[in-house]
């Protein structure tokens, strides 16, 4: 998905997303990218996984709709609130 409902971590902290189509390494993290140069990992870039997976699909999905209530509350190591969890219809 484009954007997310809910947050478990910060984004900048997610180096790798392993997945059955691939793996994508973040853009930022260049010393991940060169230490698999050449091994027979799927390597992909996530924006081809994301096309692969919404053409098997059949498109984007839809945003959920939610209710006003929520069910959780996401906090970080140090206990700041990252997101709340909404419940969903």
């Amino acid at each position: 998905m484009d954007e997310v409902t809910t947050l478990c971590g910060p984004g900048e902290m997610i180096d790798v997303i392993a997945t059955e189509r691939g793996i994508a390494i973040n853009p930022r993290r260049q010393d991940l990218i060169d230490a698999v140069k050449g091994s027979t990992l799927p390597i992909r870039p996530f924006e081809e996984i994301k096309k692969e997976v919404e053409r098997i699909c059949g498109g984007k999905p839809r945003r959920p709709k939610r209710r006003e209530r929520p069910v959780a509350v996401v906090k970080w190591v140090d206990g700041t609130v990252l997101d709340t969890v909404w419940q969903v219809l």
